[in-house]
């Protein structure tokens, strides 16, 4: 039996999950304008870093296309990666 839960945003998700990654989304989150933010990286499904590389998981193409066009070099940078992957999800 499926079950329905609210999304929860990244963020708070990664207070749980993934601790280590608090520090990179919070510097991020200073570069951006926070309506990008939200909309862009706090509704991503999945985040996870490892081996210089960072792999986000977004849940629209169009979100992928936008985040790889404008905010991949604030990616690395925030994250200490030199390499980020980005794939959609629907």
């Amino acid at each position: 039996m499926l079950k329905w839960e609210p999304f929860t945003p990244l963020v708070e998700r990664m207070e749980q999950e993934s601790p280590e990654l608090l520090a990179g989304l919070h510097a991020l989150k200073e570069q951006m304008l926070p309506a990008e933010f939200e909309k862009y990286i706090n509704s991503l499904i999945r985040i996870r870093k490892g081996n210089g590389m960072l792999l986000l998981i977004t849940k629209k193409e169009m979100y992928r296309s936008i985040i790889e066009s404008r905010f991949v070099p604030l990616i690395r940078s925030s994250f200490g990666v030199n390499r980020v992957q980005i794939i959609s999800q629907p």
